[in-house]
């Protein structure tokens, strides 16, 4: 029995430690980080790094440039008549691959006002 206290006191104490929660700020952190958009394929809205150009899903700064991206509409357009389609790849008309057509929705903030 007197093996027994000091065994219980050690499971209780690891079981504690074992318990206490992620600070949040790295959870929080991990969580709003933009991921990375590896190709276009029907996306309207993307992030751009006016930097790099690498394409993002959300708000936020590019994990390599560190730079605010900029929200961005895309468009795919038909190579032979010019009108829109639905996404990229093949045209549904000309079976051309349809061309994409970037247009910044916000301007990009200066590099001076950004303490970048």
């Amino acid at each position: 029995m007197n093996r027994l206290i000091p065994i219980l006191a050690i499971a209780v104490v690891a079981l504690v430690a074992g318990c206490q929660s992620k600070p949040k700020s790295a959870a929080v952190a991990t969580a709003a980080a933009p991921h990375e958009i590896d190709e276009l394929t029907n996306q309207t809205v993307v992030y751009e790094c006016p930097q790099c150009g690498m394409d993002y899903d959300g708000p936020g700064q590019c994990p390599m440039d560190h730079i605010d991206l900029v929200k961005t509409a895309i468009a795919y357009i038909c190579p032979a008549d010019h009108q829109p389609v639905e996404h990229s790849g093949k045209c549904p008309r000309c079976q051309a691959n349809a061309t994409i057509q970037r247009t910044a929705l916000q301007p990009p903030v200066p590099k001076a006002l950004t303490g970048n």
